[in-house]
């Protein structure tokens, strides 16, 4: 076999590798016990938000291939809206995750405006997002646990992302 066919063969499935290699560390660390169906079905379990993201990453990279940065953070901000309103307003669970679907849905389409309209560049608005959508949050999280921040949430709410995305808007005329 040739050298640079065995070096594009490494270059080519050097990730299939990667995965077998740590799988066969991982089955020598544990004598196995991570192959057990129940292990492999727990893994499979507790991360399948985690593939459900990965699939929205892939189409976003696919189809123009931007990353999104605020992903997690309005994951964890709509999650936190969803706690809020199950926990706080008494809410139903389905009407809770149709809601919180659907503030998803805004959110992504707020940020679409801003990258197809406005022309920002995709990582300055998802970069803003995040740092929007996790601070949103924790003012969520606040509001939760302190009722009498209500007004302070609401300014936040509303002027914070705002005033963060005019402020990225600016820094992109410039």
């Amino acid at each position: 076999m040739d050298k640079a066919k065995l070096r594009e063969g490494i270059q080519k499935y050097s990730m299939i590798i990667v995965l077998v290699l740590v799988t066969l560390f991982f089955t020598w660390g544990t004598q196995g016990k991570i192959l057990f169906p129940q292990n492999i079905t727990n893994l499979i379990s507790q991360n399948a938000y985690v593939y459900v993201l990965a699939t929205g990453m892939l189409l976003c990279i696919l189809t123009g291939g931007n990353i999104d940065l605020s992903v997690g953070s309005v994951v964890c901000f709509v999650g936190a809206v969803g706690g809020v309103f199950m926990e706080k307003m008494g809410m139903p669970m389905p009407i809770a995750v149709i809601l919180m679907l659907l503030l998803g849905a805004v959110i992504g389409a707020w940020q679409a405006v801003w990258i197809a309209y406005v022309h920002v560049p995709p990582f300055i608005t998802t970069l803003s997002g995040m740092f929007v959508f996790r601070g949103l949050s924790n003012v969520v999280w606040v509001v939760r646990h302190f009722q009498s921040r209500i007004r302070h949430s609401l300014f936040c709410l509303v002027v914070v992302p705002t005033a963060t995305y005019r402020i990225s808007w600016e820094a992109v005329k410039e």
